[in-house]
């Protein structure tokens, strides 16, 4: 019950479909950062990260 009372209040703020878009943006901007300061030997973990949270928020846009 109380993930589920966050993530209610994380949808409070802005909509799925807009969250997408925002990790979008955040996950572009590390892409080119990261190709300027070099490799990162993390980034295949931080891109599983992004796309499960990318597949969460559009599991919970297809429940509305």
């Amino acid at each position: 019950m109380a993930y589920g009372q966050q993530v209610k209040a994380l949808f409070e703020l802005s909509s799925p479909a807009e969250m997408v878009e925002n990790l979008w943006e955040i996950y572009s901007g590390f892409v080119n950062f990261e190709k300027q300061t070099g490799y990162n030997p993390r980034q295949a973990n931080l891109f599983l990260t992004f796309r499960e949270l990318m597949l969460f928020c559009s599991r919970i846009e297809a429940m509305k």
